[in-house]
């Protein structure tokens, strides 16, 4: 910010500063006293060098000795090389990062706070001089009346540096010419002295003795070598203070330009009977139809309120036509909505879309739109359903053998009985999942059934249907089957299931002896592994009991170990209700479900606790269920099978088991799991749901360009009607129409979603594919899902925060055009007299439309109830220093704008114009022009002004006004 600068006059080296003149015209000496300091602070003073004639002083290297400056040493060149449109009130400039540079070689020390630099910046017309190739330096030839008078060069170079603190200080050369408009330039940086000039002419190759200026004025042309140089072209006159302070709200004749775009709905159709009106006439009935934005008071229609009905019921009729398969009016959002008729006396978006001729207007818009741009759209989202047309390939290919393997299914599998089911999962019986949760295999085995009756060599050579042992013994394969699961069929000696755990009690010299205590060791292990063991197969025998009939067995299964193992997971009680429900009990698929963590590892802990229940459960090594069944003395389990699950095996209803086996066998879910494991969506693939996994797979392409620009560059005329017809350097505050953005999105998306289910895009008519309809910066979307919006809602309503409430100021000048980068915000009114304005309150726009390259939309977020109490600030932007002076035009603006409001103080002098210091010449000159005077500073240097306070006469500095809603609006 130019307030953190201060400046300095010059900067010298102490070299120049020894210079026994202050004439730059003589010859620079000086006698220098050295003084050494050595060890303990002595001080030894050197006898002066000797010098022919003695006494005469030292010679000091003057510009004479330089023929070129190295680039790197230029830290900024101010207008930017290449530029056009440049302010012809500025002052070029040049900035170095060495402070003393422009007095380095200069052949004087300072006289009274006046110091001449070695160096000049010139600027001159490029259409008359052009740097033309020399040695060592390229040369210009030039006229002394475009250079500046090199006697008052002292007050165009200074030094800057911040104000108040350590930093970097910076040199920089202005150059005074007043600038002419619309003009290309060169700025060129030349020696000052005539001992530079002529170095810079002859190579350095011969000695220079020259002293005096490199021009005179009033002087012939003379050439000049150039170290440096640029180019540039203005434009047309007006600074950021002039342009701003020109902009002024609408007048109210010009405001009624924007009051919408008239449509004559007399005749709606071609051919057809006028719109009736409730005195029976045919007059002339005129809507009129707001844009995107619009005035915060659009003019009222002056439309027959019967016209109206007549018209929302022709519309009803229309679409309801159109249900039945005539091509007559679309109804928008039908679609989405799963529709296809509408009453005139509806209420809601849907009506207010396609019943009001003022709303189905924009949706037409949108439509035509989509239809203009229809092979690009197309191109666009056939990009995108690349992967959902090999998806649907496959989920074809798998309904097609869904169907084929199903009525296999049923033919060949569902007519076979339990036996013979068993015979054919055999070979893979420990893939087949039924829906009791354990595979065949398993459910076998914790069955009274023998482990072999899920072998398929069982069944292929004692159990086949007509096989020789089935006719030498005469066992019925499905009886044997069904007995033994059963557990009507025990052997002698049967072992049991279940088996209650050990735990080994530690050996009497583990402590001492490293035998005992590796023996004890390796007991507990197969303790905990023979736990383990237990738990899973109790895990098993549960699931297999709730499968079979056995609920309460069950319960008291898990029961017997539900602690401990909810101990072992780490689960709190809390845990333990979320995840198995309120009554405390484990469900058995839940004990299921861990049966991987029963390690050895984690079960060593519960080895003790689970011999003691399993202890209180039998006092014999196999185990039984307590207490729930009375426990007889039988050959089988059909007496009481409840009382013996743990010791012989849950007991396996064939019937159930068949059924069970009969759907893990249907080919429709293996062949839907198949294809999901070969098109699985990927994260964040957005698509609709099928109701089955084969079901061909709906998208919706996804179109993320904001149709605000669209419909801006297509039809600029409905986008803000009248826009063409707002005169230069005119504001105007609008607001976003919600009507008309809905009804154009809504007619967008019904379109696309028509053409694309024409060119058979896998599509269901539901989606919403443009849901951006403003350039916003955050990516938020303006328009959510349509089939998502209620009916009953207004239209409008449903759009995204922020994209229908929106407050805009339309800006329309050179201004927008020159300085495109500027600062606008919004001011909150208690911000309004705030030292400041209290910048850090102010709320910067959502986002900025240009019209044209001198119109500019700047959109904001405001209170809708005291947005007319706000006000707009235009700040130029102060990321750059710049010098120049005012033109008469500025002042006369500013006085005659009584609203501008000024944001900082104006120092003094900083309101001098070109009037004030031009002497004649077309350069800026200070000396007998700015003269001190009552409020303002006089010159701290023996009365004469330095370059210090030159640079802050010239310094532009940051300018800014306000201007209240209320005006922009049009209140009075």
């Amino acid at each position: 910010m130019t307030e953190d600068l201060q400046f300095a006059p010059h900067m010298q080296s102490s070299i120049g500063a020894a210079v026994s003149t202050t004439m730059p015209h003589l010859r620079p000496t000086l006698s220098p006293e050295l003084t050494l300091v050595g060890p303990g602070g002595r001080k030894v003073t050197m006898d002066p060098p000797k010098t022919d004639p003695p006494g005469a002083g030292l010679q000091m290297l003057g510009p004479e000795g330089v023929v070129g400056i190295d680039p790197r040493h230029i830290l900024r060149m101010e207008p930017t090389p290449g530029s056009v449109d440049v302010e012809p009130n500025y002052l070029a400039c040049i900035e170095f990062d060495l402070p003393e540079l422009p007095w380095l070689f200069t052949p004087a020390r300072a006289d009274q706070g006046r110091l001449r630099p070695w160096l000049a910046l010139v600027v001159l017309e490029r259409a008359d001089h052009q740097p033309q190739p020399g040695r060592p330096l390229p040369v210009v030839d030039v006229a002394p009346a475009r250079l500046p008078d090199p006697a008052s060069s002292w007050a165009w170079a200074h030094v800057q540096r911040p104000a108040g603190r350590a930093g970097p200080l910076t040199s920089r050369l202005l150059c005074p010419r007043r600038l002419e408009q619309s003009t290309p330039y060169l700025a060129c940086l030349v020696p000052a002295f005539e001992g530079g000039r002529v170095a810079g002419l002859t190579d350095g190759d011969q000695q220079v003795d020259a002293l005096g200026d490199a021009w005179q004025v009033g002087g012939g042309v003379v050439r000049l070598p150039v170290y440096h140089h640029w180019e540039f072209t203005t434009g047309e006159a007006g600074d950021f203070e002039q342009l701003a302070s020109a902009v002024v709200p609408l007048k109210k004749d010009e405001i009624a330009a924007l009051g919408g775009v008239s449509v004559d709905i007399t005749e709606p159709w071609r051919n057809g009977e006028p719109l009736r009106t409730s005195d029976g006439t045919r007059a002339r009935q005129t809507i009129v139809v707001q844009g995107v934005l619009s005035l915060h008071d659009p003019p009222d229609d002056t439309v027959d309120a019967a016209a109206v009905e007549d018209f929302m019921t022709r519309v009803a009729d229309q679409i309801s036509r159109g249900a039945e398969d005539d091509v007559t009016l679309p109804f928008y959002g039908g679609h989405h909505l799963v529709r296809r008729e509408i009453d005139a006396g509806e209420t809601g978006w849907p009506a207010d879309l396609n019943l009001w001729p003022e709303r189905r207007i924009p949706a037409a818009l949108g439509a035509e739109w989509v239809r203009e741009n229809q092979e690009f759209l197309m191109a666009r989202a056939w990009e995108q359903v690349g992967p959902v047309r090999e998806a649907n390939r496959l989920r074809a290919r798998t309904a097609f053998c869904t169907e084929v393997a199903s009525s296999v299914h049923r033919r060949d599998i569902g007519t076979l009985d339990p036996a013979e089911l068993l015979r054919l999962a055999g070979p893979v019986n420990d893939r087949v999942m039924t829906d009791s949760g354990l595979p065949l295999r398993t459910e076998i085995a914790v069955s009274p059934a023998p482990t072999a009756l899920a072998d398929p060599a069982l069944h292929r050579l004692v159990l086949r249907s007509r096989g020789p042992i089935s006719r030498r013994t005469g066992v019925r394969p499905a009886s044997y089957v069904a007995r033994a699961l059963g557990g009507e069929l025990i052997p002698p000696m049967p072992a049991p299931v279940v088996t209650a755990p050990q735990a080994t009690a530690p050996l009497a010299e583990e402590d001492s002896d490293e035998l005992a205590a590796r023996v004890g060791s390796a007991l507990r292990s197969d303790d905990s592994h023979r736990a383990g063991t237990v738990l899973r197969v109790l895990s098993a025998m549960a699931v297999s009991a709730e499968a079979n009939g056995f609920p309460d067995q069950a319960q008291a299964l898990t029961s017997a170990v539900a602690d401990p193992v909810r101990r072992m997971v780490g689960e709190t009680p809390e845990d333990a209700l979320a995840a198995e429900g309120t009554d405390g009990t484990m469900p058995a698929l839940r004990l299921l479900s861990l049966d991987r963590a029963f390690t050895a590892t984690t079960v060593a802990p519960l080895v003790g606790e689970l011999a003691e229940r399993f202890g209180a459960m039998s006092a014999g090594p196999a185990v039984n269920v307590p207490v729930l069944h009375h426990v007889l003395a039988s050959d089988s389990m059909s007496d009481d099978p409840g009382s013996h699950l743990l010791e012989l095996g849950v007991p396996v209803d064939q019937s159930a088991l068949g059924a069970r086996l009969t759907t893990a066998l249907e080919p429709g879910p293996l062949l839907a799991a198949r294809l999901a494991h070969q098109a699985s969506p990927e994260p964040g693939f957005l698509a609709a749901e099928t109701p089955a996994p084969t079901d061909p797979v709906m998208m919706c392409p996804s179109f993320p360009a904001p149709l605000a620009l669209a419909l801006k560059e297509r039809l600029p005329d409905w986008f803000l009607p009248g826009s063409a017809l707002i005169p230069d350097n005119r504001a105007v505050l609008l607001k976003a129409n919600p009507e008309f953005i809905a009804a154009f999105m809504v007619g967008a998306n019904d379109e696309i979603n028509r053409e694309l289910r024409w060119r058979e895009y896998p599509t269901d008519l539901r989606g919403t594919p443009f849901t951006q309809f403003w350039p916003r910066t955050d990516g938020v979307s303006d328009v959510p899902p349509l089939h998502t919006w209620t009916p009953d809602g207004a239209l409008g309503s449903h759009l995204a925060a922020g994209a229908g409430g929106l407050d805009v100021l339309l800006i329309r000048g050179p201004l927008v055009r020159r300085y495109p980068d500027m600062t606008v915000a919004a001011l909150p009114p208690e911000a309004r007299h705030q030292p400041g304005l209290a910048e850090e309150s102010w709320q910067r726009p959502v986002m900025i439309l240009n019209l044209d390259e001198q119109t500019a939309a700047y959109a904001f977020e405001l209170p809708e109830a005291t947005v007319h109490d706000w006000w707009f600030v235009l700040a130029e932007n102060a990321h750059r220093v710049r010098f120049g002076f005012d033109t008469a035009e500025t002042a006369t603006a500013q006085q005659a704008d009584e609203e501008t409001h000024e944001a900082q103080p104006r120092p003094p002098w900083s309101d001098l114009n070109w009037g004030d210091v031009d002497g004649g010449r077309g350069f800026a000159e200070i000396d007998g022009r700015v003269l001190p005077s009552a409020g303002t500073p006089t010159p701290v240097s023996g009365g004469r002004w330095n370059a210090a306070e030159v640079a802050n006469m010239a310094l532009q500095r940051p300018f800014r006004i306000v201007r209240s809603a209320r005006s922009l609006i049009g209140d009075p």
